[in-house]
């Protein structure tokens, strides 16, 4: 810190209470890999023309090289995949159950029929559906969590579950990323030991079809101005600095994106973490994802506070604030 501002500004926040604390977090990440020139040649063999020099600068730029691929299992067994560990490792009864996804699997309690014949932590919970966020829904669900326990702090754990399964190749590869297939599960509890969060912001979409030109070109031109904007405001509501914070744990879009965006904030590369390069983007579950990697990999300490941020297409953005 260095200033008595800053320390003021410390001070302040660890004196408010956190809305509630990410207690555990779990993942699948299928082994089968599907790269940039597998979906290159899917294309191809559709008619489109991709020359050599649009693949060579889509992977240098934007960072994308390959993505996970499930070949076997299906939603739910992926599902199950996910959750188990971190299942098995808790014992607090679930009160809801979100379920994020960008597939628009809807909201299918079949999906977790097996889990809850398993686990009486899940008996009676509610299961709501999120997804119309796009990828930005992990965040509507840490929001909708912050209503919950703001309202009562007796009623059980939340349980976000997120999965994403693009059975079809030419979703995989677009202009702009690679998508690979994951599930991940997030255990938010209203009180203990965990990562504590103290602000989420969700910015709503203006943009939900290809149909609306005028709504494409905003989206596109206000793009990085909007992740810089939402950074700021969630900066601005915990009296924070840039400074004040370790990482940013971005959406796995392309790295040309971030270094867009740490310019016009100006921070270092270095303090926005993301896995382009070895995931590819996961809809549903890069900051899942991204956020256990950092733990494992002794980027975050005890103490440290960190943003959050999802972009999802057409305007739709999700950030919060934390504390490892």
């Amino acid at each position: 810190m260095g200033n008595a501002v800053a320390d003021q500004a410390l001070t302040g926040l660890q004196n408010k209470q956190a809305h509630f604390s990410i207690a555990d977090l779990s993942h699948y990440i299928p082994e089968p890999q599907f790269s940039v020139r597998d979906g290159v040649a899917h294309l191809r063999r559709q008619g489109m023309t991709i020359t050599e020099a649009q693949v060579e600068a889509f992977q240098r730029d934007y960072g994308f090289t390959q993505a996970p691929f499930e070949t076997e299992l299906s939603v739910e067994e992926m599902i199950a995949a996910a959750c188990t560990p971190l299942l098995d490792r808790n014992s607090l009864p679930i009160q809801v159950l979100m379920f994020v996804n960008g597939g628009n699997w809807g909201l299918q309690h079949n999906l977790f029929k097996p889990l809850i014949d398993k686990y009486d932590t899940l008996r009676g919970t509610d299961i709501y559906s999120i997804g119309k966020q796009t990828c930005a829904s992990f965040h509507m669900a840490l929001r909708m969590a912050t209503h919950l326990f703001d309202a009562s702090r007796d009623e059980g754990a939340i349980l976000i579950v997120a999965v994403d399964k693009l059975s079809v190749n030419s979703h995989k590869l677009t202009e702009f990323y690679l998508c690979g297939d994951s599930a991940s599960a997030c255990l938010l509890t209203p009180y203990g030991a965990g990562h504590k969060t103290y602000e989420v912001f969700n910015q709503d979409g203006y943009v939900y079809d290809q149909s609306n030109v005028e709504g494409v070109a905003l989206f596109n031109t206000t793009f990085f101005l909007g992740i810089r904007g939402a950074i700021q405001s969630i900066l601005k509501q915990a009296k924070l600095s840039l400074d004040d914070v370790k990482l940013i744990i971005g959406s796995n879009v392309s790295l040309k994106a971030w270094e867009t965006v740490a310019y016009l904030l100006r921070a270092p590369l270095e303090k926005f973490y993301v896995k382009t390069r070895e995931v590819g983007h996961l809809p549903s579950s890069d900051i899942q994802y991204n956020l256990s990697q950092a733990i494992a990999e002794g980027a975050l300490k005890q103490g440290d506070y960190y943003i959050t941020i999802n972009v999802g297409y057409g305007g739709f953005m999700g950030c919060a604030l934390h504390q490892y």
